[in-house]
């Protein structure tokens, strides 16, 4: 069964304040994927792991083009 985290949970993960975290998603900002329940905003878990391997690949391959 997939598990889903609160914007709570995302912000700790994230080390983020969750009006920053809020703020992010009404913009637009680049942000985990998510549902919108009613009104809540749920971020499935595996998606999360890898949008967060995706940032990590892309910095990993930052710094070695830069070299």
């Amino acid at each position: 069964m997939a598990k889903y985290l609160t914007v709570e949970e995302i912000s700790a993960r994230l080390r983020i304040k969750e009006g920053t975290c809020r703020n992010r998603l009404s913009r637009g900002d680049d942000m985990p994927p998510s549902v919108r329940v009613g009104r809540r905003v749920l971020f499935p878990e595996d998606a999360f792991d890898n949008w967060m391997m995706e940032r990590v690949l892309e910095s990993l391959k930052k710094r070695s083009t830069s070299d």
